[in-house]
């Protein structure tokens, strides 16, 4: 037997998890080549089958266990280490004051067991990074603690330190939620495509294959964005705390991610057509490094549908100073010769600037607002196509920490050129002004961050 690694092992109910993969290995194989594994189980007697699971599950419990023989975690006072790897070896090691947000996962059959995953974000890390799965109370306190050390707090007591606490901001009521789910156009259009679309395949091929793979994919976007969206998304909570905004989510499969202060790069708000009577909007972030607060098919997520109003009070603790009435109202139309360089969909790009934020918008049926404290633009330029220059048009694109740009399009050329000196002076301005982001302490990063 290998040698276990230092640090501390994962739950014990962890090699189950990994015990699937000899399984899923053979029912790939199986998919791959169907032909091949029909052929086969036509010769295959109830005594070999017998025999194969036989010696199939004694493997895959064996591959389950050694590899969490072979995991293990260790919190230093500089960083957090994992090892993982059975045949080769693997030692990630994260800063923990790099680390951008600690999230805690309980899927449906998680929970009954009693166990979480534990989900780090940081600068450099990988999707692999993370440790599934901890008791519910170990995760919960091994995340405090990192939380903690993050911001800044001494090793000897950010083990002390415990859970912030925290106060409620917002919940999503279900009414709310499925309401804006079913003004959306996308899933309804997905939903009339599977009606449509297998049918005239099959008339067309005689033959059920074609269909049913044409049918599977499309059902597959009916249910993410519809009843699956609901289900990601349900009793979605807002919380302020210490260490930033809580977010909490989820009907079979529970989440809990944090959105740190500082480390927010950009905001997108999105008004869908049919939401804008409503008044509602769907707030999502770009953060710094590989981190999104929650993951789902548009990057981070702060709320999925609120008023207006609500969604303004929210925002206003992811960017202190930051006025969004104020924001929007600074926006700008194109020039009216930009009719030449983009006949519609010119009437949804307008741009403006505040003494906090680059505000950009776009859009006409699927308005996007793109708000970029000063402080986060990392590089400003002008851009020009010949047939922009014919005009005498230009687009300014700012690009931030997050790795995301944004693009005041078609403005005109002076206005371009102003735009892009007097945003490179805020900039300078901001970062030097911006306050620290180990948010607990006075201590700003690191030397050569």
């Amino acid at each position: 037997m290998p040698r276990r690694p230092e640090g501390k092992p994962l739950h014990p109910v962890t090699p189950w998890r990994r015990a699937w993969a000899p399984l899923a290995a053979l029912l790939a194989f199986v998919a791959h080549d169907a032909e091949q594994a029909r052929e086969w189980s036509a010769h295959l007697t109830v005594g070999w089958a017998t025999l194969g699971l036989l010696v199939l599950l004694p493997l895959a419990a064996a591959y389950g266990f050694l590899t969490w023989w072979c995991t293990s975690y260790l919190v230093t006072d500089t960083e957090l280490r994992i090892h993982t790897g059975l045949l080769f070896r693997r030692t990630a090691h994260i800063r923990l004051d790099r680390v951008q947000a600690v999230d805690v996962a309980r899927p449906l059959l998680a929970r009954v067991a009693g166990v979480a995953k534990l989900k780090l974000d940081a600068v450099g890390t990988a999707s692999r990074d993370e440790l599934a799965f901890l008791g519910e109370r170990e995760a919960v306190a091994l995340r405090a603690e990192l939380l903690a050390r993050a911001a800044g707090i001494a090793p000897e007591a950010a083990a002390e330190a415990g859970e912030a606490p925290s106060r409620e901001l917002l919940r999503v009521p279900l009414r709310t939620l499925v309401m804006s789910v079913a003004l959306l156009g996308a899933g309804w259009g997905t939903l009339l495509a599977l009606l449509v679309a297998p049918p005239l395949i099959y008339l067309a091929s005689d033959s059920v294959w074609p269909a049913l793979a044409t049918a599977f994919p499309l059902a597959g976007g009916v249910w993410a964005s519809g009843a699956g969206r609901v289900i990601r998304e349900f009793d979605w909570t807002v919380a302020e705390s210490p260490d930033g905004l809580r977010l909490d989510s989820g009907l079979l499969d529970r989440r809990h991610a944090t959105v740190p202060p500082g480390r927010v790069q950009a905001v997108h708000l999105v008004e869908p057509l049919l939401w804008r009577r409503r008044g509602w909007t769907r707030v999502e972030l770009a953060v710094a490094g590989a981190g999104n607060p929650v993951k789902d098919d548009s990057g981070g997520l702060l709320l999925p549908v609120a008023p207006w109003p609500q969604a303004a009070a929210v925002l206003a603790r992811v960017l202190p100073g930051v006025d969004l009435d104020a924001a929007t109202a600074a926006l700008t139309p194109v020039p009216r010769r930009a009719r030449w360089c983009a006949p519609v969909v010119r009437r949804g790009y307008g741009c403006g600037v505040t003494g906090e934020v680059f505000v950009t918008r776009q859009g006409l049926l699927k308005r996007r607002t793109t708000l970029v404290p000063h402080a986060k633009v990392q590089s400003v330029r002008l851009e020009q196509g010949p047939w922009q220059r014919r005009h005498r048009l230009a687009d300014v694109s700012l690009d931030h920490g997050a790795g995301g740009t944004t693009r005041a399009r078609l403005r005109d050329v002076e206005e371009a050129h102003a735009l892009l000196g007097a945003q490179a002076e805020r900039s300078r301005t901001g970062r030097r002004t911006a306050a620290p982001e180990r948010w607990l302490t006075a201590q700003g990063p690191p030397p050569g961050d």
